[in-house]
């Protein structure tokens, strides 16, 4: 005999319904797992995507490391590198110094040191340097350095000293004070 024909209409009403949730609770249980698997896997994917990224990356950085070292026997620095090496613009301010044969030929001052060293196409010089300075002192550092060095191209000898913002006797006189 079947069991549910033993059953009241109203028994076998409540026994359809609670089948029907239990069905109903089952597909939305599957469909979440299934969208718990889809995430998952974009997020999979969006990891290995990353990674495949970071590696072309370090295989460019590698083969043009390979050309550098070539070239100059020095491998790339890294962009962290570079900026942790890095100085702020504000430190163009100073006293430069031109160089040639590794012999200082001039000696200068400017606020913006980069600017001011390409102006100078007159002059021979195969490298340069430059001391950060402020700007209130630029005057009595490059004299000093004028006064020690008399580089050749740094105006003519006046009263025996090179031509400088400040003379000798006055800077002189001025730590002494």
């Amino acid at each position: 005999m079947n069991w549910m024909k033993s059953r009241t209409p109203e028994e076998r009403k409540a026994i359809a319904a609670k089948s029907v949730a239990t069905r109903k609770k089952n597909t939305e249980e599957r469909n979440a797992i299934e969208l718990q698997k889809m995430e998952l896997r974009d997020v999979l994917l969006c990891e290995v995507r990353r990674l495949q990224d970071k590696l072309a990356s370090l295989e460019r950085h590698e083969l043009v490391n390979k050309v550098s070292m070539s070239l100059s026997n020095k491998a790339l620095l890294t962009e962290e590198d570079i900026i942790k090496g890095s100085a702020p613009w504000a430190t163009a301010s100073g006293v430069y110094f031109l160089i040639n044969d590794d012999k200082i030929i001039y000696v200068g001052q400017s606020t913006n040191v980069y600017g001011r060293i390409t102006s100078h196409h007159d002059k021979a010089f195969n490298s340069f340097a430059f001391i950060p300075c402020d700007p209130k002192a630029l005057d009595s550092l490059e004299s000093l350095y004028i006064h020690i060095f008399r580089p050749p191209l740094n105006g003519d000898y006046v009263h025996g000293a090179k031509r400088a913002p400040i003379s000798l006797q006055k800077l002189i006189g001025e730590r002494n004070a």
